[in-house]
């Protein structure tokens, strides 16, 4: 199962709806690094990044990195996954 597919685009406001229905956080490093990573909260805090999107044109976003190994823990480890 994959959340984010490599070869899509995605507005912010897409990724934000995907990020609230599994429980995941969106760290903005817009203003710095032109990108944005998703991470999953670890009893409060952010835990290790899972996905990384680059902005590639106005509100558009690619993804360009997926963590495997702290994906598949994030799999194993949810109660329900969103739909």
């Amino acid at each position: 199962m994959d959340i984010f597919e490599i070869n899509k685009n995605y507005t912010l406001q897409k990724i934000s709806d995907i990020c609230d229905g599994y429980g995941l956080a969106i760290v903005d490093c817009l203003k710095d690094e032109n990108m944005i990573s998703i991470e999953e909260y670890n009893d409060g805090e952010l835990g290790d990044c899972i996905w990384e999107f680059k902005r590639i044109g106005d509100g558009s976003f690619g993804l360009i990195y997926t963590d495997k190994i702290y994906f598949e823990f994030f799999l194993q480890n949810r109660k329900y996954l969103a739909k």
